[in-house]
């Protein structure tokens, strides 16, 4: 096979595993998408633990809401698309919590990942999002409520993403109406090694299979080094840890700040529900109702063949 050739396939086939996020449009789906079931998150009331003693508790209907970020460090269309997140996100009015989840698994850039986050994320919404760009953890990747999943950026700028997430934002969370609160406490003696206290009180409307997470956050961090030239990454999951029930108290240590000292804890509470109907894909997503990893793969394929058939020219 004369090198010409050789060097376009093995490009081609690069485009596969690159091109997914970029081309992808982010069009809200159910973060259910592919599943047997519905789901969301709620909570996100946050304590700051430069505070020896501090506590929170808040009402269902003054919860605020949850968007979850998907980013990489080296991730360069994550740029725009936090950018139209929190544009999105100011212009709304509503109060949010960002939980910013850098890549983990496999990476050899970025250092903020969490592993076990990055098992939740493909656990809760992985199968979504392999329907949708074909890959189960996709930067970037905006999911609102746990409930509204957005994955890819169309190579759109930060305006121009604005509206989706937006739209997203402006839907009302399922139980926002119910009763009920959260709780959250801190107390230490040190900063760094204290007693966490959390309870979700809730009535009959709330799913048995409800489980807590606890994360700890730090507001800003910088990596100079991040490719993707950001400098200061924001809202950083620096740990995550699975409660043991909805109501509890436990001693915890929390990890060093990468930088400065603004470390805060934010809890989180996971819903799911059996649903009779599976969510798939629309068929109008992608092409012939292949995400994009498909559609390349057909491109792939089609040149493949041509470059076959194609009598061997001189070199």
């Amino acid at each position: 096979m004369p090198n010409w050739k050789a060097k376009l396939i093995v490009c081609l086939f690069a485009v596969i595993f690159v091109l997914p996020t970029v081309v992808a449009a982010p069009t809200a789906v159910p973060s259910w998408t592919a599943a047997n079931h519905e789901q969301g998150i709620f909570g996100g009331i946050s304590l700051n633990v430069s505070h020896n003693a501090t506590s929170v508790e808040i009402t269902m209907g003054e919860l605020p809401s949850i968007a979850e970020v998907y980013t990489a460090t080296w991730c360069e269309n994550c740029v725009p698309a936090e950018e139209g997140l929190m544009a999105a996100i100011d212009e709304s009015g509503v109060d949010t919590t960002v939980l910013t989840f850098h890549r983990a698994i496999a990476e050899v850039e970025d250092p903020f990942g969490v592993e076990d986050a990055d098992y939740r994320w493909e656990d809760r919404y992985g199968d979504a999002s392999a329907a949708v760009v074909g890959i189960k953890r996709a930067p970037p990747t905006m999911i609102i409520n746990g409930e509204w999943l957005h994955a890819g950026s169309g190579g759109l700028e930060g305006e121009g993403l604005k509206p989706y997430y937006a739209e997203s934002l402006a839907k009302e969370p399922m139980f926002s109406a119910q009763e009920g609160t959260s709780f959250l406490s801190w107390e230490s003696n040190d900063g760094a090694n204290g007693t966490i206290e959390w309870a979700l009180n809730a009535s009959t409307w709330l799913p048995s299979s409800t489980t807590s997470i606890l994360y700890v956050v730090e507001g800003a961090a910088t990596f100079e080094e991040g490719s993707n030239h950001l400098g200061v990454y924001h809202d950083v999951v620096r740990a995550m840890v699975e409660l043991d029930g909805n109501s509890g108290s436990m001693q915890y240590t929390l990890p060093a700040a990468w930088d400065g000292a603004d470390l805060s804890l934010v809890l989180v509470h996971q819903w799911d529900v059996q649903s009779e109907v599976m969510v798939e894909p629309s068929p109008d997503d992608g092409f012939l109702g292949l995400p994009a990893a498909g559609m390349l793969l057909i491109v792939v394929s089609i040149v493949g063949g041509a470059l076959a058939a194609n009598p061997q020219r001189k070199e």
